[in-house]
């Protein structure tokens, strides 16, 4: 199959191109050759291109910059979607959207999970603008894929772990605050582009999500990589709505692969598991990395 990726440099997108391009034909074009907020240079690009699939891994994802800036998260996250959309219905191909747990309230009784079919209720512009992207995938293109996930990380891009990791080597007395009372499932962005890659090959339709098994807290999570790589670095817990950005994020992100495991196309595992592999792979590195 050829497989256009948009948002290909990204930290997803470049997880994503690393897999899918060992069995398919994988192209990759930057922002300044695909735009996809521009409906022409989007149908010029299929009619070239040909592709079979399009994954969408293009985002406007910061919270506070969403609240601020309504046109320009619209242009990005929603109409950039419907373009893919109607453009794939256009030429006959299929379309992977990738979205996420924002698009829930995350008010549901821990450890409860949200699946597939809740009813959403997004409580950012940000979340609001993903749930639109679906509705916009949904309704202009029969044949779709939706995956949402949650709490990415990966050697590429940024990623709270590598904000840790900066924190941890700059070393400084002044604590990191992280909430110890909103929870979900750190994933890992190589183990998801795995599962894009089960769902294509067994043709899978419709919205999954997709995310690893279990959950912490944003200071659980600091506490594990920090044990783990041997690392000395002041945090401490906090309230969520101790944050600035607290309102904006749903307290229960904890997500539920129904659909998958339903169909018996879930590859997650663990969110323990795989951090602990990425860590021993990509730790050494990402300290380095970290150095200024």
């Amino acid at each position: 199959m050829k497989i256009l990726i948009l948002g290909g440099t990204g930290g997803l997108g470049s997880d994503c191109r690393n897999v899918l391009g060992r069995e398919h034909e994988v192209i990759c074009p930057g922002k300044e050759d695909v735009d996809v907020v521009s409906w022409d240079v989007v149908i010029e690009a299929f009619d070239s291109l040909s592709p079979d699939i399009v994954l969408n891994c293009v985002g406007f994802t910061n919270l506070e910059a969403c609240e601020a800036d309504a046109f320009t998260v619209r242009k990005i996250n929603v109409e950039g979607p419907r373009n893919l959309a109607q453009s794939s219905a256009r030429f006959g191909c299929k379309i992977v959207h990738v979205s996420c747990g924002h698009v829930f309230d995350g008010r549901k009784g821990m450890p409860q999970p949200y699946f597939e079919d809740d009813a959403p209720n997004p409580l950012s512009a940000y979340g609001r603008s993903k749930l639109e992207s679906e509705t916009a995938v949904r309704g202009n293109s029969p044949n779709y894929i939706i995956v949402r996930s949650n709490w990415l990380y990966g050697i590429h891009g940024n990623n709270p772990i590598k904000s840790l990791l900066r924190h941890a080597v700059l070393g400084g007395s002044t604590p990191m605050r992280l909430p110890n009372d909103r929870f979900g499932a750190p994933t890992w962005s190589h183990r998801l582009a795995l599962q894009v890659r089960e769902l294509l090959n067994k043709d899978g339709r419709g919205s999954y999500h997709a995310t690893s098994s279990g959950y912490c807290s944003p200071f659980e999570l600091a506490q594990h990589v920090l044990k783990k790589l041997k690392l000395d670095a002041p945090i401490e817990p906090c309230s969520l709505k101790d944050l600035s950005i607290g309102h904006l994020l749903p307290v229960n992100c904890v997500l539920e692969n129904r659909l998958s495991k339903k169909q018996g196309v879930n590859v997650m595992v663990d969110w323990e598991k795989d951090l602990d592999t990425f860590l021993e792979q990509f730790g050494d590195q990402l300290i380095e990395e970290a150095r200024p």
